[in-house]
């Protein structure tokens, strides 16, 4: 049975409802079936054509974490577009599309509910115009946040993992490149060159701008490259040190030399 969470009044019954449609995929989801993009906007059609609904529009973030509304330009832009009555009702296939953050959850569900713009999730069961329901809403909003803060755990485990045994805990940086099948970092060839060059142009004492220019730098990426001790073969987490196993790409030397060492 597909369930309805609805703020306000009993309007979604009423035909030719304007909705507004929001979808949400992080990085990470965008392959998963039954996640992506398209996946989320044929439900919600087909939904829509189940109750007579008419859809206003389709607001789409793409590659974006649902840890906060604060970086989801098309969700701002939806919220922005229901104080001017555009639509009376937000459709999305599950809770966490739109909120995994309680406090969020919560302010947001009010200041719609003042505008007459009920909310609506085809996966679960609710009714928030009563106080069971708006409790129910609230708990589900504590396990999507519960779960981010499991996920987020576990991510922090993983890295822990790699760096005692000498692996880059993070994502490969500018000159490498993860070996997904021996699960290994290893150099980038055509990027470990501009890696090695910058290091050696910046110790004959020439100017971050020329350099940037020669190797089609940003002046950012720059630093980030001559400051970075993975370079030496030396890896961080959480202000530890140690040698890592990858290879490294400059002398500890030169590295000094660079730094003005």
């Amino acid at each position: 049975m597909i369930g309805c969470l609805d703020i306000g009044s009993s309007e979604d019954k009423m035909e030719n409802k304007k909705v507004a449609l929001y979808i949400r995929v992080s990085s990470d989801e965008q392959r998963k079936e039954g996640l992506s993009i398209e996946a989320q906007i044929r439900r919600l059609q087909q939904y829509c054509n189940f109750k007579k609904w008419v859809i206003f529009k389709i607001y789409k973030d793409e590659g974006v974490s649902g840890k906060s509304i604060k970086g989801r330009k098309d969700f701002l832009n939806m919220l922005e577009n229901s104080k001017r009555g555009k639509f009376s009702a937000i459709l999305v296939t599950k809770i966490d599309r739109a909120f995994r953050n309680v406090k969020e959850a919560l302010i947001t569900l009010d200041e719609l509910k003042e505008r007459k713009i009920d909310f609506v999730s085809i996966s679960e069961d609710i009714d928030t115009t009563t106080a069971m329901g708006k409790a129910m809403f609230t708990i589900i909003s504590v396990f999507a946040e519960l779960e981010r803060s499991l996920t987020r755990d576990r991510n922090k485990d993983i890295m822990k993992d790699k760096f005692e045994r000498g692996m880059m805990p993070g994502k490969a940086p500018f000159g490498y490149c993860w070996n997904k099948k021996k699960k290994i970092m290893e150099v980038d060839k055509r990027k470990s060159e501009i890696v090695k060059k910058a290091f050696e142009l910046t110790s004959e004492g020439i100017g971050y701008r020329k350099i940037c220019d020669e190797l089609k730098l940003k002046p950012q990426s720059y630093y980030n490259i001559i400051k970075n001790k993975v370079y030496i073969g030396i890896i961080k987490f959480e202000n530890k040190t140690k040698k890592g196993v990858h290879e490294p790409l400059v002398s500890e030397e030169l590295f000094n030399k660079a730094n003005g060492n």
